[in-house]
């Protein structure tokens, strides 16, 4: 029998493997050189049936970073007490995409303005949550984790990562939820559930070493079996760290010719948020059962110049929003998806010296998808009665919204992510 015969077969090298399998005996350090193919064949028994898209629902968030001012973003252009607090930084009320008498958009949100037309985009007013931090850091970690309490630093698990530990499966494809991008947030952090980070596609292979032969391959990867079946076997850290390199390793593999093969049927932008979420289709287009993706754009801080950068950031988000809705539409799967846009924190209401806004608290949020019941939810903060520090109050906990996405879009028990104080809104068609 040859060496990668014996590797296909029962044993390896001494090493049983259905328990390196199941204990996750092996840790795959960043580059390792082993050829996917070859270790494929190690695992073809563990990799999960292929899954279609079909009745199958998909949520992508897209973490706006920096602090989105969502008074210029939702606009209360027929309030005065906007104008009279904004001053030169106001947006003109005869460029704003109306949506009622009330509230408009940013003239640069031309692609929300035309999904809000569709009703595929629902607008939440007033998001946030009592006694708001204006830390950036502390605020992400906050609504990251679903947690304002003062231990939030120290939680273990994100609001992601408790959905997807409880609605695991048997089976699942460690494609089941993706961050793209290079740094997962802890929103994904999970006790049981290996989340990969990907830039793009061709990014997340690991290489062969072209001067191996295949039986010098089947050498190197056997002994590579069996070292970290030795050393984890007494578990502890070494473990732990063994079953995450083995899930990256296998993720490599199940990450088939079906993703790079994906077409696009829409004009995506050539910029990292079109790029994110063109990543992002491809995933949901293939057979990986992928159910959770995670995005971040960031530059949304507005402390100086506003007017010159956050209109082309808006810009640049609706219309890679837009370009993605529609490819996803153009593909049967528009229905099948939902996006939900958020940010730390808004800005502050007045203006300050710098042509700016300072860190804020209550702002607005987005979520965009064939299946939303599009339109206003929420109440608005009202102008006329600001906090303490001349901030938006909040009339919508984000976490209300976080069970809306759990429970009505993904069919899991909003009191494993939120608890049973936040009631979901009802962001979703019957």
């Amino acid at each position: 029998m040859s060496e990668t015969q014996n590797l296909r077969g029962g044993a390896l090298g001494g090493v049983d493997r259905r328990a390196f399998l199941t204990r996750g005996l092996a840790f795959v350090a960043a580059g390792s050189l082993m050829p996917a193919a070859f270790v494929r064949g190690v695992f073809a028994e563990e990799l999960p049936d292929a899954q279609t898209l079909s009745g199958r629902r998909v949520l992508v968030v897209v973490q706006l970073g920096g602090g989105n001012d969502g008074l210029n973003t939702v606009i209360p252009y027929a309030d005065g007490a906007y104008f009279d607090a904004r001053g030169e930084l106001a947006v003109n009320p005869e460029s704003v995409i109306a949506l009622d008498d009330r509230v408009a958009l940013h003239p640069y949100l031309a692609g929300f303005g035309e999904l809000y037309e569709r009703g595929s985009l629902a607008i939440i007013e007033g998001v946030g949550y009592s006694d708001p931090n204006r830390s950036h850091f502390r605020a992400m970690d906050i609504w990251n984790t679903a947690s304002p309490r003062a231990d939030v630093t120290e939680a273990s698990t994100g609001w992601l990562g408790r959905l997807l530990d409880a609605s695991a499966g048997d089976h699942d494809s460690r494609w089941r939820s993706a961050n793209v991008g290079a740094v997962a947030p802890l929103a994904l952090g999970a006790d049981d559930t290996f989340v990969p980070s990907l830039e793009s596609m061709p990014a997340y292979v690991l290489q062969s070493d072209q001067r191996l032969s295949e039986a010098g391959a089947a050498r190197r990867t056997t002994d590579w079996m069996q070292i970290y079946a030795q050393q984890a076997a007494a578990g502890g850290r070494l473990a732990m760290l063994s079953r995450t390199g083995l899930d990256a390793y296998q993720s490599t593999i199940e990450l088939g010719d079906d993703v790079s093969d994906y077409v696009a049927l829409a004009d995506y932008p050539t910029s990292p948020l079109g790029s994110a979420l063109f990543t992002c289709a491809q995933l949901i287009g293939s057979n990986l059962g992928t159910t959770v993706l995670y995005v971040t754009t960031g530059g949304f801080v507005s402390h100086a110049a506003q007017a010159r950068t956050q209109p082309e950031l808006l810009r640049g988000l609706s219309e890679a929003m837009l370009a993605f809705q529609n490819d996803l539409d153009a593909h049967g799967t528009g229905a099948d998806v939902t996006t939900f846009v958020w940010t730390e924190f808004g800005r502050r209401v007045r203006a300050n010296g710098s042509a700016g806004t300072d860190h804020g608290a209550a702002g607005p949020a987005f979520v965009v998808g064939g299946s939303v019941l599009g339109g206003l939810h929420g109440e608005p903060s009202p102008l006329g009665d600001l906090d303490d520090n001349g901030n938006l109050r909040y009339t919508t906990d984000f976490r209300s919204i976080y069970a809306s996405l759990a429970e009505q879009w993904l069919g899991v028990d909003r009191r494993g992510i939120v608890g049973d104080e936040f009631a979901p809104l009802t962001l979703f068609r019957s």
